[in-house]
C-alpha cells in the first residue's frame, strides 16, 4: 500500500481533499494579482484619477473573467457551448497573459456537452501554461473529439502530462492542478488522452477523444 512518501495521497478521500486544497490554493493565486491591482489602484483614485481608473477596470475585468473560466471548467455540470461561448470563457485564460486562444477551425454551430466541455477547457488550460512566454493555443475538430496544442517560443508540454497519459496522474499541486482535474473530467466524459506529434517539429498535439 502506498504511504504517500513520494508525494501522492495514499487513500482516495486523502486525494480527494489534496486536489480541493489544491484547487482552493490555486484560485487564490490567479485571482491575487488582479485583485490587488484593484486595490491599489482604488487608492491612487484620489491622486492619479483616469489612469488608475482603468487599471481597476482592467483587473476587475481579468478577476471576473478567470472566474467565469474555472466555474465553467470545474464546477457543476451547466449548458452546452458552442464555440463563441467557449471564445468567451477562454479570455479567463488570456487576460493578463500574453496568449490568444485560436478557436477558428472549429466549425459554425459546433455545440459542446457540459461533459465534454469540461476536459477541453482543462486541457487549454494546460497549454496556455505550457507557453511561458506566450503564443496561441490552437484547439481544432478531430473525429470523435478535439486537438489543443501550444504554438509560441519555449511551448512545451508540462513533463507530468507523459506521466498523466501513462496512468500516473502527477499529486496535485498549486502549480499543477490542472492535470489531475483533467485526468478525471476525462475519465468522467469516458474521452481518452493522447499526445500526438506535430508535423515540421512543432508542439505535439494532445488529442481528446469519445471512447466509443
Amino acid at each position: 500500500m502506498a504511504d504517500g512518501s513520494a508525494g501522492f495521497p495514499a487513500t482516495l478521500a486523502e486525494a480527494q481533499l489534496a486536489l480541493a486544497q489544491a484547487v482552493c490554493t490555486r484560485l487564490c493565486h490567479d485571482l491575487g494579482g488582479p485583485v490587488g491591482a484593484l486595490s491599489g489602484a482604488l487608492d491612487m483614485l484620489g491622486e492619479a484619477g483616469d489612469d488608475a481608473a482603468e487599471v481597476a477596470v482592467d483587473a476587475a475585468r481579468i478577476i471576473d473573467r478567470r472566474l467565469r473560466f474555472w466555474r465553467a471548467a470545474v464546477g457543476g455540470p451547466g449548458s452546452d457551448l458552442d464555440s463563441a461561448a467557449l471564445g468567451q470563457l477562454a479570455e479567463g485564460l488570456t487576460q493578463g497573459r500574453r496568449a490568444v486562444v485560436d478557436l477558428s477551425a472549429l466549425p459554425a454551430g459546433l455545440l459542446i456537452e457540459p461533459g465534454l466541455a469540461q476536459p477541453l477547457m482543462l486541457a487549454m488550460l494546460v497549454g496556455v501554461e505550457a507557453m511561458p512566454r506566450g503564443g496561441t493555443l490552437h484547439v481544432a475538430p478531430v473525429p470523435d473529439g478535439f486537438a489543443v496544442w501550444p504554438d509560441g517560443a519555449g511551448a512545451s508540454w508540462p513533463p507530468g502530462l507523459s506521466d498523466l497519459l501513462a496512468g500516473q496522474p502527477p499529486a496535485p499541486s498549486p502549480r499543477a492542478v490542472a492535470l489531475p482535474l483533467l485526468a478525471a473530467t476525462a475519465a468522467a466524459a469516458r474521452m481518452r488522452l493522447a499526445l500526438q506529434p506535430a508535423d515540421q517539429g512543432g508542439t505535439a498535439m494532445l488529442i481528446l477523444t469519445a471512447i466509443r
